[in-house]
């Protein structure tokens, strides 16, 4: 039966979204400086500097930690009137206190404004002062997702990016669907619906390939849930490669698996647990020539 008990964390999650934009949009500061009239200072529950990164593959991240559980936003944008509102990375529906937010078209380089909100589930909304950050520069030769020059020496293109998927585990909803793991962005992930160790995603290559190498790259949520660290591939429902250590943003583990096939399915075999998933998955082509 589907009670009242079920419905919390997703009435909670509107109320907390609805909020935070609305705090986002004003532009009346209060006496702090940091919010309209009845919005608390974001310092008040703030236990770590706000933590602005950029990963070797160019994602721009920002984190922060809170003393109280809360859900987290942030409005950042290249002018004060900022324009961009990006929410916290915990698919719960509830509060926690370690916060991570994607800057989705942030750039290495440059500087931004931006505003953090937060609202704890007695529905104190908290924010902080306009303010900058500053995101680092990409390392040299960081910023591409195969490796650059000397990983393409050892194998091709992706062809997982111009694949198609035709099955999965489960998709936590429409937003964290399979077709993100396969579309060659950092930003978006493939979430399952609590498949944990069960999780799968099968894709079509659109035709047989030979393929010399592979990639999982594991999403995880703040609290370390959802992590992968071990995966298999199977070719056309034959023959499986692996367990393979699945990977991540900073360490993609390209692991060499040469065969020939059309239909590759990723399973979990090893994780934490939760909403499993994957940044992206690949396959490799031979290196050309």
């Amino acid at each position: 039966m589907y009670t009242s008990k079920h419905r919390r964390p997703l009435f909670f999650a509107l109320f907390v979204t609805l909020m935070l934009i609305a705090a986002a949009c004003s532009s009346t500061p209060n006496d702090s400086g940091s919010g309209v009239d009845g919005i608390r200072d974001f310092s008040e529950i703030q236990s770590s500097d706000f933590e602005f990164t950029v990963d070797a593959n160019g994602v721009a991240k920002m984190t922060v930690t809170t003393s109280a559980e809360a859900a987290c936003s942030i409005a950042w944008g290249e002018t004060d009137e900022l324009g961009f509102l990006h929410t916290d990375l915990d698919m719960s529906g509830g509060a926690h206190n370690q916060h991570e937010v994607i800057l989705v078209g942030a750039e290495p380089g440059k500087t931004y404004s931006f505003r953090v909100q937060g609202a704890t589930p007695d529905g104190t909304l908290f924010q902080s002062a306009l303010s900058t950050f500053t995101l680092p520069d990409l390392p040299e030769g960081a910023g591409d997702p195969t490796g650059g020059e000397d990983a393409m020496a050892v194998h091709g293109a992706n062809l997982a990016e111009n694949a198609t998927v035709v099955a999965v585990s489960s998709e936590f909803s429409s937003s964290w669907a399979g077709a993100n793991a396969i579309d060659g962005d950092m930003s978006t992930e493939w979430a399952t619906a609590g498949s944990g160790d069960d999780a799968f995603i099968e894709i079509d290559l659109g035709s047989p390939q030979m393929v010399v190498g592979v990639e999982f790259i594991t999403r995880t949520m703040s609290d370390g849930t959802a992590t992968t660290t071990e995966y298999t591939v199977t070719v056309d429902g034959g023959e499986t490669f692996g367990p393979f250590a699945a990977g991540d943003p900073d360490d993609n583990r390209f692991t060499e698996a040469v065969f020939e096939g059309q239909i590759l399915r990723f399973e979990v075999v090893a994780s934490t647990g939760g909403n499993t998933g994957a940044i992206e998955v690949r396959a490799f082509a031979p290196p050309a020539g």
